[in-house]
């Protein structure tokens, strides 16, 4: 199927479904100077998340992550929403899009616009105390550790901080999850951005759609997970997704005319 002809069908699908969701993984990113964390180059070629973004190291060596957050912030604190982001703000706005369902810890939906986002593994633009739980901007973090600590600490209690995402070896959020889960069971189109669709239990999202008679529309420059697709977008997300927001106007402006 050629691309425009994929557009205008995941632009009908969109246009006349009830509940419509995106599931967007590091891809959607990458155009925003973010690399894939497992991609070459990516941050786990330089440091094993075994050790470095593990849970448990952790609670015992939290110097260790946060060498690895200098590295991993630096590339983040400069990025900016790029032309997905703001597409998917846009069909929430236009009332198509109910969520987004987001592997990322960037922020960038929301500082795009997006409103209703779920992270499944958490958000590296805060951190907290793991004693009394107090939240802090994330620069308030690296300020210390480029001042010279090793390990940023709490300026109420003193406890250690930690970064809002999720570790390796710790459970995920289970009200995300759930909630997560519910919107994949019920969604009658799930649009799905940027995801390899490796890591458990997030890409358990797409097949409970579809096994709920959900409809799956993958954006993708990579054919990789195209049978899973009813509908391929095969592009960047960039560039197929404002466009996909554009068809669906056409197809709004359609049916008011036609009224």
């Amino acid at each position: 199927m050629e691309l425009d002809e994929a557009l205008r069908k995941a632009a009908d699908l969109i246009v006349n479904a009830s509940s419509v969701v995106a599931f967007t993984g590091a891809g959607i990113s990458v155009e925003s100077g973010i690399p894939d964390f497992r991609s070459s180059g990516g941050l786990w070629s330089k440091y094993d998340p075994e050790v470095y973004c593990n849970y448990s190291v952790f609670k015992q060596k939290p110097e260790l992550f946060w060498k690895m957050a200098v590295d991993m912030q630096s590339t983040m604190a400069e990025a900016q929403p790029n032309p997905a982001h703001y597409a998917l703000a846009e069909l929430e706005s236009m009332g198509y899009l109910k969520h987004v369902i987001t592997q990322n810890v960037d922020n960038l939906h929301q500082r795009a616009g997006s409103n209703k986002v779920r992270e499944l593994h958490g958000n590296g633009s805060t951190a907290s105390c793991m004693v009394c739980r107090s939240k802090v901007p994330i620069s308030e973090a690296m300020d210390q550790l480029n001042s010279g600590k090793s390990v940023p600490v709490c300026s109420r209690c003193g406890g250690v901080l930690r970064m809002d995402a999720i570790l390796f070896g710790e459970p995920l959020q289970s009200s995300v999850m759930e909630g997560s889960l519910r919107l994949a069971m019920f969604a009658e189109v799930m649009l799905v951005i940027g995801t390899s669709l490796v890591v458990s239990p997030a890409n358990s999202l797409v097949q409970l759609c579809k096994s709920n008679q959900g409809t799956i529309v993958i954006c993708d420059p990579s054919p990789a997970n195209s049978h899973l697709a009813h509908v391929m977008l095969r592009g960047n997300a960039g560039e197929v997704l404002p466009r996909l927001v554009q068809a669906c106007k056409a197809l709004r402006t359609k049916g008011k005319a036609q009224m």
